[in-house]
């Protein structure tokens, strides 16, 4: 283990989950490596009882903090997020620049099945009451419904917003399976941040969170980072966006 690593801290984001179970692997793996990591909620580190009551200000200033608070005790702050952990990360670095980079995971510039997402609004009333019972028991593991059309409010609209103050380098990683959120708008959005670094790695295989592939994401972002021994040279390059946006395919 390397112990200039203890200096190096991640904070690892989830998506629309109730918890931080599914970033708990990728914790484990780079605690494995010998870093210091943070595995959080995409509403930061506070227990939410009633999900209809959590705002998008809410996610933003609580993830802020987290990071805010990981940057004074350590040499270097790395954010991964999974898709609305992503774009959370991405939110945060429009007003702050104490992320040493982000990787976003099926980044959700645009969603897929809005039809069935309207559904869900119109069921919404008749089962959310029941639903919210249903919620306290942790061990459920309920998806967070009642922050639904708050999450997806603000995915078509703030956080397409201002997307050019951004200068965090960010890795996206997404796959062309993804099910969830659409990769072709990757490049379009892409081109409009300002990062001097930024990557596009494409898979050709995965799912929304690329089959939960731990090794890979983790390979690919210490690649990213630098922070492996040797540092992999990008395939090709696209030079459409203002900064340089390296395109990966696998």
């Amino acid at each position: 283990m390397n112990t200039t690593n203890k200096k190096i801290c991640f904070i690892l984001l989830p998506g629309f989950a109730p918890d931080n179970v599914p970033v708990l692997g990728l914790r484990d793996v780079l605690k494995k490596h010998g870093y210091e990591v943070i595995a959080t909620n995409f509403f930061g580190d506070i227990d939410v009882t009633d999900f209809s009551y959590l705002t998008s200000g809410d996610c933003i200033a609580n993830i802020s903090k987290i990071i805010n608070d990981a940057s004074s005790k350590y040499d270097s702050v790395f954010g991964i997020g999974i898709s609305l952990g992503g774009a959370l990360l991405l939110e945060h670095a429009k007003n702050h620049h104490n992320l040493d980079g982000i990787v976003s995971i099926g980044t959700p510039f645009k969603l897929k099945n809005e039809k069935l997402i309207g559904f869900w609004k119109i069921l919404f009333p008749f089962i959310y009451p029941a639903w919210r019972r249903l919620q306290r028991y942790k061990k459920l593991r309920l998806i967070p419904v009642g922050a639904g059309s708050m999450v997806v409010k603000y995915l078509k609209n703030g956080f397409l917003e201002n997307l050019e103050s951004i200068h965090t380098p960010i890795l996206f990683l997404h796959s062309k399976k993804d099910n969830i959120t659409d990769y072709r708008a990757l490049e379009k959005f892409s081109s409009i941040i300002s990062s001097p670094k930024q990557e596009i790695t494409y898979f050709n295989n995965g799912n929304h969170v690329i089959n939960y592939d731990l090794e890979s994401i983790v390979t690919h972002s210490l690649d990213f980072f630098g922070l492996n021994a040797e540092e992999k040279i990008p395939d090709n390059v696209s030079l459409d966006s203002p900064s340089p946006v390296y395109i990966r395919n696998f």
